[in-house]
């Protein structure tokens, strides 16, 4: 039996490679700072669809893709970051640093 892979299915590499007219950013961990625009900028760089905007995060040396960005009740948000090799989890509150919580290897 064969099974049908879905078409909209992306890899890491896939989504890292980006047509020219995309503007491209890279922001060291160290100063990112949650504004009301780099916020709408992560959103954006997560987004498979969007790509006007990729915004990729330089912590520890590695390029992370922004993975996914949460608002949490408290009005903490979450950034889960993804490269080749590593998840990282960071926390901030708006118009603040942010903080790196988490990293761990993919297996």
């Amino acid at each position: 039996m064969k099974t049908k892979v879905p078409h909209n299915v992306l890899t890491i590499s896939e989504m890292t490679k980006r047509p020219n007219k995309i503007c491209a950013e890279t922001i060291d961990v160290d100063n990112l700072t949650l504004t009301d625009d780099v916020i709408k900028k992560l959103r954006m760089s997560k987004s498979m669809f969007n790509k006007t905007t990729y915004i990729q995060i330089l912590c520890g040396g590695v390029r992370y893709n922004v993975e996914c960005v949460d608002r949490m009740k408290n009005g903490k948000y979450r950034i889960t970051l993804i490269s080749h090799n590593f998840h990282a989890t960071l926390y901030g509150y708006k118009d603040e640093q942010v903080k790196l919580a988490k990293l761990s290897p993919i297996p």
